[in-house]
C-alpha cells in the first residue's frame, strides 16, 4: 500500500466534514478538479500553473499517455473485466459514489437493462458529471462475444440518481449487484471494514459486490504526484491487486474474481 502524496496545495484534511463517511476527501473540490482536468487537452495541462521544468514535462507526458489510451475511463478494459462475472440477466444494480454511472451502464449492456438501477452520490459536482457525460459509447466487445461491438448506453430515464450520503440513506436488501469504483482506497483499515459492511446491507443474499481501486504501479504513482494539486484532496491508498483482495478477505468477503487493468484493480466478491 502506498499513499498518494503530496497533498494538494492549501488542502486542510482537518476541514473535511464527517471524515469517517467521506474518506477524509473534499469531494466537491476533487470532482470539480477532475472534471476540469479530463476536459483539458494534454497540450494545455500546464497553462496557468508554475512548476519546475521536470514536473511540467512529466505532466505533459502523463496527460498525453492518459488521453491517447483513455486510461482513466477505459470503457473497453472495464467491459472486458465485467463480462467475466457471474451476474443474472437484467440485474438490479446499486452504485455507491456513482458519478456518471458508466460502470452500471456497462453491466446493463452486457447482462440486460431490464433491472432497477440506483446511483448514489451526494456531491453536486458528481451529479453534474452524470448529466453532462455522453449518453452512449461504442465499445469493442470482449473476445468470444456474439458481436464485435457493444453499445454502452447511459439512459437517465432508467436510472434513479440519489443525491445523498449512502451511509445515511435507507438501505434495502433488494439489489443483485453493488458497485464501488474508487471508494475503498480513501478509507483506513477500520473504515474499509465499515464500508464493506454498509455495502452488504443493500444486496440480496448471495449478491455480488464489484470493487475497484487505483493500482500501485509506477505510472499511477507518478500521475498522482504530477497532478497532486488537482487530485490529492484527501486520503488515498494505491494498492496491488493482492493487497485489495487481502483487505476484502479480512472484512469477511469471499473473493470470486479479480483482474488488474492498466490503472485499476477490480475484485468481485460475495459474503
Amino acid at each position: 500500500m502506498r499513499r498518494t502524496l503530496p497533498l494538494a496545495n492549501d488542502f486542510d484534511p482537518g476541514a473535511v466534514p464527517a471524515p469517517h463517511r467521506t474518506g477524509a476527501v473534499d469531494w466537491t473540490r476533487f470532482n470539480a478538479n477532475f472534471k476540469r482536468l479530463m476536459a483539458t487537452r494534454w497540450q494545455d495541462v500546464n497553462r496557468g500553473v508554475r512548476y519546475p521544468l521536470p514536473r511540467r514535462l512529466l505532466r505533459f507526458m502523463l496527460a498525453f499517455a492518459q488521453q491517447r489510451r483513455d486510461a482513466i475511463l477505459d470503457l473497453e478494459g472495464k467491459t472486458r473485466a465485467l463480462a467475466r462475472l457471474k451476474i443474472p440477466a437484467n440485474p438490479s444494480i446499486v452504485y455507491f459514489g456513482a458519478e456518471a454511472g458508466w460502470e452500471a451502464a456497462i453491466l446493463q449492456a452486457l447482462f440486460g437493462s431490464g433491472g432497477e438501477v440506483v446511483l448514489i452520490d451526494q456531491d453536486e459536482g458528481a451529479y453534474e458529471r452524470f448529466l453532462e457525460a455522453p449518453l452512449g459509447a461504442r465499445v469493442r466487445a470482449p473476445r468470444g462475444w456474439k458481436d464485435p461491438w457493444i453499445l454502452v448506453e447511459r439512459n437517465p430515464a432508467r436510472m434513479r440518481y440519489v443525491q445523498e450520503d449512502f451511509f445515511a440513506w435507507n438501505a434495502e436488501t433488494r439489489f443483485d449487484v453493488g458497485i464501488d469504483w474508487g471508494l475503498i482506497e480513501h478509507f483506513d483499515d477500520a473504515g474499509k471494514r465499515a464500508l464493506v459492511e454498509r455495502f452488504r446491507q443493500f444486496l440480496k443474499p448471495g449478491g455480488l459486490q464489484i470493487c475497484s481501486c487505483p493500482r500501485d504501479r509506477l505510472t499511477v504513482r507518478l500521475f498522482y504526484r504530477a497532478f497532486a494539486d488537482e487530485l490529492n484532496v484527501g486520503y488515498r491508498e494505491l494498492m496491488t491487486l493482492g493487497e485489495l483482495g487481502t483487505h476484502l478477505e479480512r472484512a469477511g468477503c469471499c473473493l470470486e474474481d479479480r483482474l488488474a487493468l492498466p490503472a485499476h484493480n477490480v475484485v468481485a466478491y460475495r459474503w
